[in-house]
């Protein structure tokens, strides 16, 4: 179960993994399905997203402060909707990959009459200033992705509880090795990929601008995901490739020769498994529940970290360069998580 886009590809990753296995494995959005004003919350943060990005880092500061899972009344309407959710599926065990729905369900869970399936909570966020939501005693066994994340977990008196540093749950696409079958490098020569997320923020298109008058040797790509105003204006420039909401982003990823991207914990663990060099954009605002990933990447010496936009074009041409030499940590965790799962918790 997932609580947002976000941690959707985490879910259907791991989702696909239990599948090879041989598991009966089905990801459900459970904002969607039984909590419509969480899902309401959720896409505001969204719309915020595609705009100042200080106005969206306030929003997750007061849900850091006031997790929405905290709302008894509110987790009293979807309480419901979650038992029937689950009495359908009748599952042996709940995947529980988003902070938000750690309390509710396992809230709901209590009400269930009789033995309940067990509770796994896959965390999904790098490092420090992990949501408290997270951790919840109720659970049967969680997941980090990272020693920071572990360290985070043992700094706030949260540690006892049944964990492991497992890694991040990443596509098995990823994992495929050099020379497997797949579909064709979508770039030829040197490309600088500038990554707009789902939402398609606003400080893209200067980003690429910028890069247009450094006039670099290679060709420009940008995501634009759903921001169909970013695609129009950023296909409009000369020299620019510009792209949509992509069901996979693997392939543009692995074809890339340096990413510019915002510090979310998904794309960095992607893009440090396919051991591509990349850039986070971390101006003006770094999302709370991201900070711990500029941390990581700090940390691990696997990317540059850029606080502003003037910073990224030479940062990128340096890239091109050779002029760095990066690091990448283990954090494929695919196959660990799904082996603890299939194993009933037995690291």
């Amino acid at each position: 179960m997932n609580g947002g886009h976000g941690t959707v590809s985490a879910s259907e990753s791991l989702a696909a993994h239990l599948r090879a296995r041989g598991a009966r494995a089905t990801v459900t959005d459970l904002m969607a399905e039984a909590n419509p004003l969480g899902a309401m919350l959720a896409e505001l943060y969204n719309h915020l997203l595609r705009r100042d990005l200080r106005w969206a880092s306030l929003y997750m500061e007061l849900a850091h402060r006031f997790p929405f899972d905290g709302f008894g009344p509110a987790n009293a309407l979807s309480r419901g909707a979650t038992l029937r959710l689950i009495g359908r599926q009748r599952p042996d065990a709940l995947v529980l990959v988003c902070p938000w729905i750690v309390g509710p369900v396992l809230g709901a869970l209590r009400r269930l009459p009789g033995p309940r399936p067990k509770v796994y909570v896959v965390v999904v966020d790098l490092g420090a200033g992990l949501a408290p939501s997270w951790f919840d005693p109720g659970a049967d066994f969680t997941t980090l992705p990272t020693r920071q994340a572990r360290r985070w977990l043992q700094e706030h008196g949260l540690d006892g509880h049944p964990s492991e540093v497992t890694g991040m749950p990443l596509s098995p696409e990823i994992a495929k090795p050099p020379g497997a079958p797949g579909p064709p490098n979508l770039l030829d020569g040197p490309a600088v990929t500038v990554l707009g997320g789902r939402e398609g923020g606003r400080n893209t298109l200067g980003i690429v601008d910028r890069l247009l008058e450094r006039r670099l040797e290679a060709s420009i790509v940008v995501q634009c995901g759903r921001n169909r105003a970013l695609l129009k204006s950023a296909s409009r420039r000369k020299g620019v490739r510009a792209v949509g909401f992509l069901d996979s982003i693997i392939p543009l990823l692995r074809a890339s020769s340096v990413v510019v991207t915002k510090p979310g914990a998904l794309t960095v663990s992607e893009l440090v498994a396919l051991k591509r060099p990349f850039i986070l954009d971390t101006w003006p605002a770094v999302m709370p529940q991201e900070r711990g990933n500029v941390q990581f990447v700090r940390e691990e010496h696997c990317g540059l970290i850029a606080s502003r936009p003037e910073e990224i074009p030479p940062m990128v041409e340096s890239v091109l360069d050779g002029r760095h030499s990066f690091t990448y940590p283990d954090i494929f965790g695919t196959d660990r998580i799904g082996d603890i799962i299939l194993k009933g918790g037995a690291p």
